[in-house]
């Protein structure tokens, strides 16, 4: 039976390792099948220092600060989340970001969707200050589903 390759759909051998059409690890998916954004790249970039690892993906990356940059003043102000994708380009990317408070309690869970995170970029992502109940103490993001995108 041959392998059919998530981000080009072109037939492969089913001992292939890598898609022969476009080189993309087969089967090196997280927990499951191999969906973008959940494959691991052979050679993945290094995250900026401060980045986290996004949960349920396999090399994106987020950080927490104010909208307009740098630190939080107010805990009631509006968040930037800076994303760093350090492996296979990826578009239409859906992402869960949830705040908790002291206690570990959610706050929120707001989706978002992003049009294009290419390898080796930063893009922001904005929860507005309307949709923060209270003040929050922990953010974690979660990538829910993504496409490949363009190689550039």
């Amino acid at each position: 039976m041959e392998r059919t390759c998530p981000r080009c759909q072109s037939a492969n051998r089913p001992v292939a390792r890598f898609c022969a059409n476009c080189g993309l690890a087969l089967g090196t998916g997280l927990d499951g099948p191999s969906e973008a954004g959940h494959i691991r790249h052979p050679e993945p970039l290094a995250p900026p220092e401060g980045f986290e690892l996004c949960q349920r993906a396999a090399e994106l990356y987020f950080r927490c600060e104010a909208a307009w940059g740098g630190e939080r003043l107010l805990s009631t102000e509006s968040i930037g989340v800076l994303l760093f994708n350090a492996g296979y380009p990826l578009q239409e990317v859906v992402l869960e970001v949830r705040g908790e408070d002291d206690s570990g309690k959610k706050l929120f869970a707001v989706e978002h969707t992003v049009e294009a995170l290419p390898r080796g970029e930063e893009v922001n992502v904005e929860v507005p200050s309307y949709e923060l109940p209270a003040p929050m103490r922990a953010l974690s993001v979660s990538l829910v589903s993504a496409e490949f995108g363009p190689e550039t």
